[in-house]
């Protein structure tokens, strides 16, 4: 789901195009060239030059339009007397772009809220008229939505659902403790019940005009038969109060096992379920011709099927090893298919993900 980066060279040397950087580091030195790295989510509402980088594979826009449809939902989720928020979970393979298409998710939400904040408001000023909600985001598990300090008891054993849970609301009132009255997010936290806490920050959010989005960190469930995910979906659906959606990743190396984890609470109006697959073809295709915007090598086959990746995480970063050592070296920063060879049987791979049999393409050796 990553393209390439459009940004400047630095003392005469052109950036590596797959590379991604990490948000605010341009901002935070200034003073050095920021760093470029080849595994990163796409992070478009805090680093700007990601938007650019987004690469439709695995019809992951057909997933961004799905949840288009969620924001038309969006008066459901700021009036009070509805009280009812929102989650979207996310299911795929691991490598898939699942944080990525979340970190999206949140960009278009963000826009949305700004276009109509921009818009003469009709009523603006009356009493009882509800204006667009200030977004804020919290992202308990960081850019990369690890759930480290949330999934682990104090004896790194992997906690239970409840204690996740409290895990959970203490992180999004760390997150918000620079936007909201202090004593307000206390009683959040000192709140035994969580389901009752999610219901005061609920109320917070309304007095403070504002809507939260929340990045539930990615946890690596100790449950094959799905049930304690199912089971933490649950409590998810019941913390999505009014002003509050949850945006949760459910990995799986069988989509069809990741979808009947959210089909034991499917149907839900207040749920979306956005879905990734494996890499295809076309969609090796589409990633090259992003490079710049044309076909990388018009003289030979973008990619042939034989070392079809199994996940874009692999071929952006199969894609980024090339382009380092042609920059490093002074050649041209450009990848075409024949600067890759056949696939390798990864081993790290396979246990990262069992799907992954078919291996991922190297450098070509010279």
């Amino acid at each position: 789901m990553t393209g390439p980066v459009q940004n400047d060279a630095h003392d005469g040397v052109q950036d590596n195009p797959y590379g991604v950087y990490v948000p605010g580091s341009r901002d935070s030195l200034p003073w050095l060239p920021p760093p470029l790295l080849d595994d990163h989510p796409l992070v478009p509402w805090a680093e700007e030059s990601h938007a650019g980088q987004w690469v439709d594979v695995d019809h992951a826009l057909d997933q961004v339009k799905q949840f288009e449809q969620c924001l038309r939902r969006l008066p459901e989720m700021i009036l009070p007397k509805v009280d009812t928020g929102h989650l979207v979970v996310v299911t795929g393979p691991v490598g898939m772009g699942k944080t990525t298409l979340i970190h999206r998710c949140v960009h278009l939400a963000r826009q949305h809220l700004e276009y109509f904040r921009q818009q003469p408001r009709a009523g603006a000023g009356r009493a009882g008229v509800i204006q667009p909600p200030t977004p804020y985001v919290a992202m308990t598990g960081g850019y990369d939505n690890r759930a480290n300090g949330i999934s682990t008891d104090a004896r790194g054993q992997f906690a239970s659902t409840q204690d996740i849970n409290t895990a959970l609301r203490n992180k999004i009132v760390d997150e918000l403790g620079d936007q909201f009255p202090e004593k307000s997010l206390q009683r959040v936290r000192d709140e035994e019940e969580v389901h009752e806490a999610f219901r005061l920050l609920s109320r917070l959010l309304a007095q403070q005009d504002a809507l939260l989005l929340v990045l539930v960190p990615h946890m690596d469930w100790r449950d094959d038969m799905g049930s304690v995910r199912t089971d933490f979906l649950r409590t998810c659906l019941k913390h999505a109060r009014s002003r509050i959606v949850l945006f949760v990743e459910v990995c799986h190396h069988d989509p069809d096992r990741a979808h009947e984890v959210v089909d034991e609470i499917w149907p839900n109006s207040a749920l979306t379920h956005l879905k990734l697959g494996s890499l295809t073809s076309e969609d090796t295709v589409k990633f090259s011709q992003a490079a710049r915007g044309e076909h990388p090598d018009p003289d030979a086959p973008v990619h042939s099927g034989e070392w079809l990746t199994s996940d874009v995480r692999q071929l952006r970063k199969a894609y980024f090893s090339i382009a380092e050592e042609r920059r490093r070296t002074g050649g041209e920063v450009r990848v075409a298919a024949a600067d890759l060879g056949t696939p390798v049987l990864d081993v790290s791979a396979m246990a990262r993900n069992p799907a992954a049999a078919a291996g991922r393409p190297v450098p070509r050796q010279p």
